[in-house]
């Protein structure tokens, strides 16, 4: 049976038809008008079962405009029972997208210890272990928050493009001029950090497999020594099997 998945991010809403792990229609609207993600839930709305997950306030016009559009769905929190086994300290402040990665990782890797690398307007580290245990994880600064960061915390250094960066694997390093500077310390500092999670994920946990999803996972990905994989639609994966459970 076909599901409805709606995934809120800190940029972006993706909104997804499911059929068990397979995408069969998705799109990703990150305008303000969030006129192309209208016309899908238009079209798409009237799928007997649907599961929103937001990051943003509940006051936040998209997250309201969704909720509105699928009276009947299901809204995630960490309240929700889930297929796997959360013991973070503090539920309550676990974000949905964090939590909906590790049942996605769950489910794609069932009975392994699973590390997912979300990079995204944050990098979180989210752990699983083969017993099917959310272990909790890691939250760092993403690519374009730390450009963003250095431009509106510093007097004078520019604001440079972040997917222009992260998309050129050529960048100088050294950097010759003071945007080359902010574009190696940046992307630098953000693979040596990932590969060193990963390496100590690793260390304490054996036959640890190693997923990353979100809008820099190929720039990351291509950096990191250990073996991996990449599935960027981890986390909707992870919201279907949540509602599938619940329905």
């Amino acid at each position: 049976m076909a599901n409805l998945v709606v995934d809120i991010g800190n940029t972006a809403t993706k909104l997804a038809v499911m059929e068990g792990n397979v995408v069969v229609d998705k799109l990703v609207d990150s305008s303000a008008s969030f006129g192309e993600g209208r016309a899908f839930l238009a079209m798409h709305g009237s799928l007997p079962r649907a599961i929103i997950s937001s990051v943003r306030r509940a006051d936040d016009a998209a997250t309201m405009l969704v909720r509105r559009l699928l009276p009947n769905a299901v809204t995630l929190t960490h309240a929700t029972p889930l297929p796997i086994r959360n013991l973070y300290a503090t539920p309550e402040t676990l974000g949905c997208d964090r939590l909906a990665a590790a049942v996605g990782a769950a489910c794609r890797f069932p009975g392994c210890n699973v590390l997912v690398v979300d990079a995204g307007t944050t990098i979180t580290y989210e752990l699983v272990s083969e017993r099917g245990e959310y272990l909790g994880g890691n939250i760092s600064p993403g690519i374009t928050l730390r450009f963003k960061s250095l431009h509106d915390f510093t007097g004078l250094l520019p604001l440079c493009a972040a997917a222009a960066a992260a998309g050129n694997s050529s960048y100088s390093s050294p950097g010759r001029s003071t945007r080359e500077a902010i574009t190696a310390g940046v992307l630098n500092g953000v693979a040596y950090e990932v590969e060193v999670n990963v390496e100590q994920f690793a260390l304490k946990y054996s036959n640890l497999k190693v997923v990353f999803t979100g809008g820099d996972a190929d720039f990351l990905a291509k950096r990191i020594k250990k073996p991996i994989f990449v599935d960027y639609d981890l986390v909707l994966i992870g919201l279907n099997r949540i509602l599938e459970r619940l329905c």
